[in-house]
């Protein structure tokens, strides 16, 4: 079927008669409910719009999307008020379907909206226990990641589990939410710090950063590096305000919970992590593949593609830290991540972000965020500042590298 004659300079119609409207509004809303990012959500319904026949331009925040069809005096403008979502992979694919299809004249705008308002409304796919193993998946496998060993491991796993609960528990209200973040960070830290009190052998940081590490803003700070890189500033600049707040929690709540846990069983050593033995590596990435499908929201089939992604942000930042700069590593992994995922939309037509968002959260300064403001919180303030200077550099290596990657091999589609 093809679609109804769109609309442009000398042809708006009202909002009411309008399908076009009421589709681009409501594609946007569910586009950012499914965590679309400000700079892909712009560029993705451009294209959108261009292949329409629309014209339209469209501006966005963290927390709203403004959109104008039409130009000159007869130009209407839209604006829709939206709570940021956390990422669907599985809905953000579906999205992608209906725009392609709608591009392509195989759906009309009027069961295109009804199709976008049906998946905008269900539900999350992975709920209850099974996102509670997610979180608990997740922190094991990352602790492998980031230098941990065994022990830290299972440590890391317990406090995913810690940190899952609150998640749970705390979100069903936006009062309640709102406290995730330092509530979470208090109870990981102290029952990581008992932990370590009564068992000297395990490593208390790699195991807490890695128990909490789904809650820590590092891919906000790199996507708010991307805006203000790719000029949108005013998002770039929202989101970076929030990433740091959101950082300032968790460290609040890091110190908090180490005192109470210290109060407890005493000052608690800081040793080398236990060694990693032979082929846990490759659990580690297994375990972190299953649980970001889960908290991603993916469709289950693209573990391997999640698994694959995972492998390639470790060799290529590894290849990278050989230079003996960190800063090098996350720039190639960034590069290879973003390479990666640019074929895989071309290939599949499907959003990149499938096999991009997983594999940069490995990526992310987040950890090295933490481990700044917790200096800082520790009266240590000149390492803090390095630290968190280091934390900048490396999200400024990942948005180079991702740049660079789109330049090389361009996205089909921008999500």
């Amino acid at each position: 079927m093809q679609p109804t004659r769109p609309f442009g300079n000398d042809d708006i119609q009202p909002f009411e008669s309008s399908p076009y409207a009421t589709l681009v509004l409501n594609l946007g809303r569910a586009l950012m409910h499914a965590g679309s990012p400000s700079h892909r959500l712009e560029t993705a319904m451009q294209v959108m719009a261009d292949r329409l026949g629309l014209t339209a331009e469209f501006f966005s925040t963290p927390t709203a999307l403004m959109i104008s069809l039409g130009d000159g005096n007869r130009q209407q403008v839209y604006l829709a008020r939206v709570e940021p979502g956390d990422p669907n992979l599985a809905k953000l694919s579906e999205l992608t379907a209906i725009m392609e299809q709608l591009a392509s004249g195989e759906l009309d705008p009027i069961e295109a909206d009804r199709q976008v308002r049906e998946i905008d409304a269900r539900p999350p796919t992975y709920r209850g226990v099974a996102l509670l193993a997610a979180f608990m998946a997740v922190s094991a496998g990352a602790c492998t990641l980031i230098g941990g060993g065994l022990r830290e491991m299972i440590t890391a796993g317990v406090l995913g589990g810690v940190t899952g609960l609150c998640v749970l528990l705390l979100r069903r209200g936006p009062d309640l939410a709102r406290l995730i973040a330092p509530v979470a960070a208090f109870l990981v830290t102290f029952a990581g710090t008992l932990w370590c009190g009564f068992d000297e052998r395990t490593a208390l940081m790699p195991a807490v950063i890695a128990g909490m590490i789904a809650l820590i803003p590092g891919m906000d700070l790199t996507i708010s590096t991307r805006e203000l890189a790719t000029g949108h500033l005013v998002a770039g600049a929202a989101r970076l305000a929030a990433t740091i707040m959101v950082f300032a929690f968790l460290s609040f709540g890091l110190a908090a919970g180490g005192a109470a846990g210290q109060a407890l069983v005493g000052p608690v050593a800081l040793v080398e992590p236990s060694a990693l033995p032979p082929g846990v590596l490759f659990i580690g990435f297994g375990m972190a593949a299953i649980g970001f499908v889960a908290l991603f929201q993916a469709f289950l089939r693209d573990w391997i593609w999640i698994l694959l992604a995972c492998m390639i942000a470790f060799g290529a930042s590894s290849l990278g830290s050989l230079t003996g700069s960190p800063v090098m590593g996350a720039f190639l992994g960034g590069l290879f991540v973003a390479i990666s995922g640019n074929l895989f939309a071309r290939i599949t037509g499907r959003p990149g972000s499938v096999m991009q968002l997983p594999g940069l959260i490995l990526l992310v300064p987040g950890s090295i965020g933490m481990r700044s403001l917790a200096s800082v919180v520790g009266h240590d303030i000149l390492s803090g500042l390095e630290t968190a200077f280091l934390a900048g550099m490396i999200a400024v290596a990942l948005t180079a590298g991702m740049i660079l990657a789109s330049v090389l091999v361009p996205p089909r589609i921008s999500l």
